[in-house]
């Protein structure tokens, strides 16, 4: 049994085909139940960040000391793909990015390895090394805020740390509960410098004493009474007023309570940051998922938990203060209710067209019978309910009914012809089926290079390909086994009737017969004598046609933008002509005479009539040069000589229809063209979320309070704002951030609420004051990032600043500049050599003195303060108000090589300096990462363009490399891996149609066809005004099989008839006649499919909006050009295999007519021009696979 007579055997065998697709619908709807709804697919991306932390180290010295020693282990492993480094203050961290497919766990293991390997190289003073690898499952799943009317800060912190993040991890999938805020409690000594300088304490014999005596250490094993026992030394101190009279040993027989030289509190942690809402402080938390784990069921029992913990925890109240599962849930439940409204439209289209009830049930039940299996396939391949995943359900929505209306469609004609529904049903699938397998594996093979693409895009678009790919599948076995299986027994017989007739199908035969009319072509060869050499004629025509195309192309894209007369201008040296219309600005210029507001309704409504008469100028422009060149080509055919009747009748050709409508597709690819061009690019589009962030960066070493009076500055600003709703402000040192919630019912987009609110936050002085953009990735955190990277910094600055001088002059960007570039304000302290020498005081004892004195020690090495339930850290280190003090630094005490001490500014200069705030590295080179963010209406297509046209750009320096970064590194390898995609697509498609015809040329006609299908959404997308993103291509890639469909039905049948020895102009005519109602109704019903996706009136339209545009927009023209289009590049393509492939067969192949003892029969003689015979051509044909290779 072949692949073409499974409908039939389905139909002679109802039950398998039932049954096996009842367990389908029964897996499906298990797997759905179980399946994860998260916002992004779960990626195994092979990251690992490598962070290392010394208190107190300048970023030089970071860089120096431990950034270029870890860099230097991290290369030589294999696989690393980019080192990316940045060295602050008082930390160095590292992320490796290794190559996609690498095992994780092996490369955390070898990074790890690495690590250790050069551990002892690094400063003594470091924190053990932070080694993880990087989750990237999507942002956290909810961010809450805690406050407690009868708690301290400090007990409140501790009790998110020790009972909420319990209770919470508890619950299956919480990964992670993160507190940020809040105190964390420890023992403070709080030195007295005077007193340390009299009795000649220094801050590291404090805290050494202390690491050694206030502790409970193991002491062996004993036996007494006849049992072993452990021996325990019990030194901890039981308070902090009992470690405040402990004595401490000075050396030299000398002791002194600790508090005659401290005070000793317990107390907690010197505060760097701090939470508030409403001006009240909170202590936050926030809660990620697990891989494998479902945001919505997560988060969910978290809220479940933290209702127990309020109603057993008297005074504690938790305030959600944003969550990602919101958008999650609508996403979830907008696309779900798109799939269901779309595939409801399309089954009221099936009816509209066939008015019969039984056939429209066939039809509708084949939808769920499609979508509901392929859960359970999904489940199989592992893939969660996720943004992409469910995208590309809301793609195929009407193409799920595609192939059942081909199939019912042509069932009902077969009934309508007198037969049996039973009979009408084998009949029609057998006619129908390679080509609705053939459309299907079209689609399948646009989408499938899409899922096998490498790289991270390729990780991300798995999820959304092979969706696609198995709901096709999964509508083709429908279409094949259950939709003739139920038409044979449940469609209703009713005798002859018409089908597919009427005023439109008259009117569209007519329209074809005129597309296929050569009469004209003919008359005018009539009495004519054919060329002397027949063997010029074909690359004449060839010439006559590639010099009117070129015409064409030229003219269009000189009226369009000067291109031409630019570059033969630019090769004499000199300057461009002109700018073409499209530079002229005369859109713009009308525009604004209606509306200042480029963003207005007026002004975008005016400018788009305008632009549209520019497009439609322009392409009237090209026709007229292509038509005056092909008359003065035609010019010597005026005279009687022999060369005149030759040109006469190589002319003649191009009156032919045929010839004329592949004319009308070579100038829509042309238009095509130039809508790409003219339609600005954002690489995916923006998302309306309900939440912004505002990040605010201050002078390096500006306090805490300092910051705090900034932040209240931007609250109030936002405040005002008719679309804020509330919001978390978090103060630090030197920055600070506001998570801005927004309302539901607000009127502006966030992106609009950002992009016009940001001018006037930029005004607030001494501080920068940005929003954070959507496409930060590892970059600047802004909506542009540019990186310049070098071995020499000089250079690399001087580059920058010059780049970034540039960038100001551009209208489209805001506020360019270096990432971290503000220095910070340090200290310096060197050494007075030979003083130093001669006390015995080296520069690690210096430093480790200063440390110690200002910041504590590091953790590892710090005293601990026992309790019942954990350990709290002993800080030993000055007053607050000490560090203030110039005097009290330079009077510090440092031990000396005879026990004794002297005051640090005895033995070392003290003066003040500035050092960078961080040192950006990449590939072990200086790195500069440059930002902007952009205007508002601005996209940032539009905006790189002019940025990489710039000078420095154009001309980097020796020295200096350009490489990208975050978003647009990401949007490169999913461009080159897109491009890869869509060729090996091609080709697939290309393979698909040979094994359906067994032929070359006819299938290279449905290629051509492909180049058909992105007018008529590029066109759409262009005149409402969207920008070309991820979504649009996406919407592309789905018209390809589409189109590919359409032509498939035409051509397939044309040829069939063919075969059975119908004249080749009324083959074409039947196809037309016969096909035209199912291409038709498959167009509007997918048509009607997407409109919920175009409208997307519920959820966030910025992925769904403009996919489903270009496939709205796509479908109708590309069907349009298709059912005029391919019939007659078709005859066109037969009529040139049919007089070239015999000519070639008998010059270049051995073979002949009964070589395979294949029965003969009557050949015909189809002649070349000139009256040279052809090879002899078969009349009828050869029964299946039986025709030689031509």
């Amino acid at each position: 049994m072949n692949i073409n007579q499974i409908s039939a055997w389905s139909i002679r065998n109802p039950v398998i085909p039932l049954v096996l697709f009842a367990a389908l619908l029964l897996a499906g709807m298990v797997s759905f139940s179980r399946m994860d709804v998260t916002n992004n697919p779960d990626v195994d991306f092979p990251g690992v960040e490598v962070t290392i932390s010394q208190p107190g180290a300048a970023p030089s010295e970071i860089e120096n000391q431990i950034t270029q020693r870890v860099e230097s282990a991290l290369r030589s492993i294999n696989g690393v793909n980019s080192l990316q480094s940045s060295a602050g203050e008082g930390y160095s961290g590292t992320f490796v990015e290794f190559e996609i497919g690498t095992d994780i766990t092996l490369a955390l293991s070898e990074v790890q390895t690495a690590i250790d390997s050069v551990r002892p190289t690094l400063p003594d003073g470091i924190l053990e090394p932070q080694i993880q690898k990087v989750n990237v499952v999507g942002e956290s799943i909810g961010y809450i805020a805690v406050e407690a009317n009868d708690m301290t800060i400090e007990e409140l912190s501790w009790f998110i740390d020790d009972t909420v993040s319990k209770r919470l991890l508890k619950i299956e999938g919480m990964a992670e509960v993160g507190r940020f805020g809040g105190v964390s409690r420890e023992i403070e000594v709080i030195l007295d410098p005077a007193k340390m300088q009299a009795l000649g304490v220094t801050a590291t014999q404090i805290n050494n004493v202390l690491r050694q005596e206030n502790i409970n250490a193991s002491g062996g094993l004993a036996e007494v009474g006849g049992t072993r026992q452990s021996l325990r030394v019990l030194g901890n101190s039981d308070s902090a007023y009992d470690l405040s009279q402990r004595q401490i040993q000075l050396g030299g027989g000398r002791t002194v309570r600790l508090a005659d030289v401290a005070t000793v509190r317990d107390g907690y942690a010197e505060r760097t940051s701090i939470s508030e809402v409403g001006d009240k402080e909170v202590v936050n938390f926030y809660m990620n998922r697990a891989r494998g784990a479902s945001d919505l069921a997560v988060y969910e029992q978290a809220l479940e938990e933290l209702e127990k913990i309020e109603q057993e925890t008297s005074g504690i109240r938790f305030i959600r203060m944003g969550t990602s599962t919101d958008y999650t849930r609508l996403q979830y439940e907008s696309s779900m209710s798109a799939l269901i409204e779309g595939a409801i439209l399309a089954v009221v289209v099936v009816f509209l067209f066939l008015r019969d009830w039984r056939a429209t049930a066939i039809s509708a039940v084949a939808i769920p019978l499609s979508a509901i299996p392929t859960f359970f396939f999904m489940d199989l391949m592992g893939f969660n309910l996720n943004f992409l995943s469910l995208l590309a359900l809301g793609l195929v929505a009407g193409v799920l009914v595609d192939d059942a209306i081909v199939e019912i469609e042509i069932i009902v004609r077969h009934m309508r012809m007198g037969k049996t529904a039973y009979q009408a049903s084998i009949d029609a699938a057998d006619e129908i089926g390679l080509p609705v397998v053939a459309t299907s594996f079209c689609i399948v093979a646009v989408f499938l290079p899409v899922g096998l693409m490498p790289g991270i895009s390729g990780e991300f678009f798995k999820n959304f390909a092979f969706t696609v790919v198995v709901a096709v599948l999964m509508s083709l076995a429908v279409a094949r086994m259950v939709t003739p299986l139920m038409a044979a027994y449940f469609l209703e017989t009713k005798g002859h009737a018409a089908h597919g007739e009427g005023p439109m199908m008259d009117r569209y035969i007519r329209v074809l017969t005129w597309t296929l009319d050569t009469s004209k072509m003919r008359a005018l060869r009539d009495g004519i004598r054919k060329p002397r050499w027949p063997w010029l004629y074909v690359p004449s025509l060839a010439l006559t046609a590639i010099t009117l195309l070129m015409v064409t192309v030229l003219a269009m894209f000189e009226l369009f933008n000067g291109s031409v007369s630019g570059a033969i201008a630019s090769g004499v040296g000199a300057g461009p002509l002109w700018p073409g219309l499209s530079g002229l600005n005369i859109a713009e210029t009308a525009g604004q005479a209606v509306s200042e507001d480029t963003n207005s309704f007026g002004y975008k409504l005016v400018s788009k009539i305008f632009e549209l008469v520019i497009l439609v100028t322009v392409s009237i422009g090209a026709f007229l040069a292509a038509f005056g060149g092909f008359r003065l080509w035609e010019l010597p055919a005026g005279t009687g000589t022999r060369y005149a009747e030759s040109t006469r009748y190589l002319t003649a050709r191009f009156y032919d229809h045929r010839i004329w409508m592949l004319g009308i597709g070579w100038f829509s690819l042309l238009v095509t063209v130039l809508l790409f061009m003219q339609t600005p690019t954002q690489f995916e589009p923006k998302v309306d979320r309900n939440r912004s962030t505002v990040n605010i960066e201050m002078v390096p070493g500006t306090t805490l309070e300092s910051t705090k009076k900034v932040v209240d500055q931007v609250v109030a600003i936002l405040e005002k704002e008719p679309e804020f709703d509330y919001a978390l402000e978090r103060h630090r040192v030197g920055n600070g951030s506001v998570f801005v919630n927004l309302r539901d019912d607000r009127e502006r987009t966030s992106i609009q609420f950002e992009r016009q609110l940001a001018p006037e936050l930029a005004k607030i002085p001494d501080a920068r004051v940005r929003f954070q953009s959507q496409s930060g990735g590892f970059g600047s955190g802004r909506d542009i990032s540019l990186m310049l990277a070098g071995s020499d910094p000089d250079l690399l600055d001087t580059t920058a600043t010059n780049l970034i001088e540039e960038m100001k002059g551009l209208d489209t960007i805001v506020a360019p500049r270096v990432s971290g570039d503000l220095n910070r304000p340090e200290l310096i302290i060197t050494p007075n050599r030979e003083i130093a020498a001669e006390l015995g005081v080296s520069t690690i004892a210096l430093s480790q003195t200063i440390r110690i004195a200002t910041l504590g020690e590091i953790e590892q090495n710090a005293a601990r303060f026992s309790l019942s339930d954990r350990q709290i850290p002993i800080k030993v280190k000055l007053g607050e108000d000490d560090r203030t003090d110039l005097t009290t630094i330079e009077n510090l005490p440092v031990p000396t090589n005879t026990g004794g001490t002297v005051p640090l500014s005895r033995v070392a200069k003290i003066s003040f300096g500035a050092g960078p705030t961080v040192i950006q590295r990449y590939n072990q080179n200086r790195r500069v990462i440059i930002g902007a963010d952009l205007a508002d209406g601005v996209l940032k297509g539009t905006a790189t363009e002019q940025i990489n046209a710039l000078p420095t750009l154009q001309n980097l320096p020796t020295g200096v490399i350009r490489d990208v970064v975050g978003e647009d590194q990401w949007q490169q390898e999913l461009q080159d891996s897109l491009q890869i995609a869509i060729v090996a697509g091609f080709l697939l498609v290309f393979a698909c149609l040979v094994l359906l015809y067994k032929r070359v040329i006819s299938p290279l006609v449905n290629m051509t066809s492909l180049l058909l299908a992105p007018l008529g959404g590029i066109l759409l997308v262009w005149l409402l005004g969207e920008p070309q993103s991820m979504a649009v291509y996406i919407g592309i890639l789905l018209l390809l099989g589409i189109v590919s469909k359409n032509s498939i039905l035409l051509i397939d049948f044309a040829i069939e008839e063919m075969a059975r020895g119908t004249d080749k102009l009324e083959a074409m005519l039947e196809a037309g006649h016969k096909r035209a109602q199912p291409i038709v109704m498959t167009t509007v019903a997918m048509t009607a499919g997407m409109i919920p996706t175009a409208l997307s009136i519920t959820g966030d339209e910025a992925w769904r909006k403009p996919m489903g545009i270009v496939v709205i927009g796509g479908l109708i023209m590309s069907t349009l050009l298709t059912l005029l289009i391919v019939p007659a590049g078709f005859s066109l393509a037969d009529g040139f295999e049919k007089r070239v492939g015999p000519w070639l067969r008998k010059r270049m192949l051995t073979y002949r007519p009964g070589d395979d003892g294949q029965p003969q029969r009557p050949e015909r003689v189809v002649p070349l021009p000139g009256g040279a015979p052809a090879a002899p051509r078969p009349a009828s044909p050869l029964p299946p696979g039986a025709e030689p290779a031509e």
